[in-house]
């Protein structure tokens, strides 16, 4: 199981007002060739979907949840802006 802090999914939450005015483009947390990364995206039938105050705030595709099975993802604060952070 995948857990999300309130931190990080009010962080998600906050990115997404600022930065995105398009109808059902989230950040998503997807397998790629280097790794896992967050970027904008809509929504695919398989994705796991985070929510915030009723909102879809985070998608993570099926690869990723795989990956992130049994972690804690989290957000901490630092001098150069918030970076995401997940451990087991």
């Amino acid at each position: 199981m995948i857990q999300v802090t309130e931190r990080a999914r009010e962080t998600f939450k906050n990115q997404l007002e600022d930065l995105i005015e398009r109808p059902g483009v989230m950040l998503r947390i997807g397998s790629t060739d280097s790794g896992l990364e967050i970027f904008l995206d809509t929504l695919k039938d398989d994705d796991r979907i985070i929510e915030h105050d009723g909102r879809a705030v985070l998608l993570i595709d099926q690869e990723a949840s795989e990956t992130l099975a049994d972690t804690t993802i989290d957000v901490e604060e630092h001098a150069d802006g918030a970076r995401v952070v997940v451990w087991r």
